[in-house]
């Protein structure tokens, strides 16, 4: 082609034109979000002859852009996870929620039935209070396990946004490679697809892999893909397996669901999971520790006691070793190999429970490893002691009994017992849930009604002798009420014992079988045979059938110290005073019931307090990128309007230039003519 003045005016006008439009689309964008400035690129013709535009396109940074959804997914994490922390730090602090509070009142109305143990409204005022204890742990109980609901219907909703945007990303990048291979700019829906995963990293971390004709490749963190190309997989919620009580998260890859909970770590879905794991699952596991102890040690020593009716104590609140509480501690997971004929666990130490939830993962049929979720800590059978019989577990720690022919298999750890019967044998890869105490606080119930069956009193009378001279002093435990000796329908011991001391050096007794008071014989033990001429030690524990007798001081010989039931001792407060001595014991590891409750409240402000912080700092960063990336690929009025003139400028002296040619062209007319 020759050279055309008029030619190059079109051509630049066209260019500048286009240029002009260009500006004239990013003015009109200006306040629309995420919305990238595009720039018209022009380009020499061949030969230098001329100027027109070579493409359209969008000014991006592509580390600012990665950087932008790591920082979204990192800020919404946090952001989800201290709004959820600081509502059960509330909860858990607040006086009309928390069990400190009505661990106070009952506590008070027990010294007042101390003070008075022949009252019945005080012994009325205590049942109530005991009720009100009760509607406490499951009260709060319900309220925390509604953040455990909500976490599950988000996990529902999330899951399924995710879903919807990974399929929208998809079609983009059908729709954005269709463009391409047209010889057509795809801007606009570069922005939209990018927005797109913004939003998707609100709700989960992704990994983004730019691939063929522009077209995103988008991973879950952990590698799952959900899109690739214009197929995109699902995200879902699943019934947790075997927890049924805390949904999961899965990606469904063809034919295969792949469960990647435990992978995920950032977006809001990340955060309620880390959440979960973090703070929820520990303080209910610690309501419930709470509640099984307080259970357990406040009904062992009311059934050491003696009622209004002379009656052996009961139970004031629910036994935590019924069956259906035993058997509902274990789940053995639904793709087993075996199948459990008999399971349960039992709760045989609250001293050495731990609020966590345990599992045990067999790697053959007879080797197994047991982790304690709460720390991550593993024990396998190496870590205890095998005994040969089952019967020989009892009272002994880190223990177990296996058959593994026979598929049975019973442990004894963290003051559990695990009892596993198998209809063969256990395989490789079985997996079992255990959850000593999730449930406590669920389960926490008063079951005494009537005042007049607290046993305030202590069943056995000491009758100190009158004519004794030295300083000793006598005391009784009660250690085991189902024993014989109390068997007697609270009218006497079987046998009712008397202790004499023999000789002042050294200092001796006699326990002697006072039935018959007129003919008394040395009483005698199974285990030891008869209890005459016993050294005598200040302090010393004397066990006897279902209850010890410690004697401090110096008796002296002659004295005598008689044990008989304390039948009509109504006015009794001894074991009153020992079931509030209760309140400052320290009955679990770490302190008394307030002492874990206090720390369960000062670990839960603690990681409120961390995750506030944290969330300060990651809006800050967002912040910060955000701004980056908008004053690099954001639209600027004032540039774009300097622009505005320039490209007026050249398209008016393109104008000019064909003007000039038509000038031209007419005076070269003229002249012909």
């Amino acid at each position: 082609m020759g050279f055309s003045l008029l030619g190059l005016g079109v051509q630049a006008t066209q260019a500048n034109k286009t240029a002009l439009s260009v500006v004239g689309h990013n003015i009109s964008n200006v306040n629309t979000p995420g919305y990238s400035r595009q720039v018209a690129n022009f380009t020499t013709q061949t030969d230098q002859r001329g100027v027109t535009v070579d493409s359209i396109s969008r000014v991006a940074d592509d580390f600012l852009t990665r950087q932008l959804w790591a920082d979204t997914a990192s800020f919404n994490r946090s952001d989800v996870y201290a709004d959820m922390a600081g509502e059960l730090d509330n909860l858990l602090a607040s006086g009309n929620t928390s069990i400190s509070t009505a661990m106070d009142n009952y506590f008070k109305a027990l010294q007042n039935a101390v003070d008075d143990p022949t009252s019945l409204p005080n012994r009325e005022l205590f049942v109530a209070e005991s009720e009100a204890l009760e509607r406490r742990f499951n009260d709060l109980n319900t309220v925390v396990m509604r953040q455990n609901d909500a976490i599950n219907s988000n996990l529902d909703t999330l899951s399924n946004q995710v879903s919807v945007l990974a399929s929208d990303i998809a079609n983009l990048n059908g729709k954005i490679s269709y463009e391409i291979s047209s010889g057509r700019d795809a801007n606009e829906l570069r922005d939209q697809r990018d927005n797109l995963v913004e939003d998707m990293s609100k709700l989960i971390d992704v990994s983004v892999l730019e691939q063929g004709r522009d077209e995103y490749s988008v991973f879950i963190s952990n590698g799952e893909p959900l899109v690739i190309g214009n197929k995109s997989n699902e995200l879902v919620s699943i019934t947790g397996d075997p927890d049924p009580t805390k949904k999961q998260l899965a990606v469904k890859v063809a034919n295969n669901t792949v469960e990647i909970s435990d992978r995920i770590g950032g977006g809001k879905l990340g955060g309620l999971l880390e959440y979960r794991k973090e703070v929820l699952d520990p303080a209910i596991n610690e309501l419930g520790r709470i509640a099984i102890a307080f259970s357990e040690t406040m009904n062992t020593q009311h059934q050491a006691g003696m009622d209004l009716d002379g009656n052996l104590g009961g139970l004031i609140f629910n036994d935590v070793n019924s069956a259906s509480l035993m058997s509902s501690r274990l789940a053995a997971n639904s793709n087993n190999a075996s199948t459990l004929s008999a399971g349960y666990v039992k709760i045989v130490d609250v001293a050495q429970l731990q609020a966590s939830d345990y599992e045990i993962t067999f790697n053959s049929s007879s080797t197994l490893e047991i982790e304690r979720l709460s720390d991550g800590q593993r024990i396998t059978l190496d870590n205890l002691t095998k005994v040969n019989t089952p019967e020989e577990l009892e009272g002994k720690s880190d223990a177990y009994y296996a058959d593994f022919t026979q598929g049975e298999l019973q442990i004894v750890v963290d003051g559990i017992e695990i009892n596993m019967d198998a209809q063969s044998r256990f395989q490789a890869r079985d997996r079992f849930l255990i959850q000593p105490v999730r449930t406590g606080a669920a389960d926490f119930d008063t079951v005494v009604s009537d005042g007049r069956q607290l046993a305030l009193a202590s069943p056995v009378r000491i009758t100190t002798s009158a004519d004794n001279t030295g300083t000793g002093v006598a005391a009784v435990k009660i250690t085991d009420p189902a024993a014989a000796t109390f068997q007697s329908q609270a009218e006497t011991m079987k046998p009712p014992v008397e202790i004499v001391f023999n000789n002042a050096t050294p200092s001796t007794y006699t326990v002697y079988d006072i039935t018959d008071p007129n003919a008394p014989v040395p009483h005698e033990l199974t285990d030891q045979g008869p209890l005459v001429d016993q050294v005598y030690t200040p302090g010393q524990v004397i066990a006897l059938d279902g209850y010890e007798i410690t004697i401090t001081n110096q008796p002296k010989a002659g004295d005598k110290f008689s044990f008989d039931y304390n039948k009509g001792g109504v006015s009794d407060n001894r074991n009153a005073l020992l079931l509030s001595n209760l309140q400052l014991k320290d009955v679990l590891e770490g302190g008394s019931y307030q002492d874990i409750y206090g720390s369960l409240i000062e670990r839960v402000g603690s990681k409120t307090s961390v995750a506030a912080i944290n969330r300060t700092a990651s809006e800050a960063v967002l912040t910060s990128t955000q701004d980056s990336k908008a004053s690099l690929v954001g639209v600027n009025l004032d540039e774009e309007a300097a622009k505005l003139i320039q490209f007026q400028q050249a398209y008016q002296a393109s104008a000019q230039l064909i003007s000039t040619s038509q000038t031209l062209f007419d005076t070269l007319l003229n002249s012909v003519n």
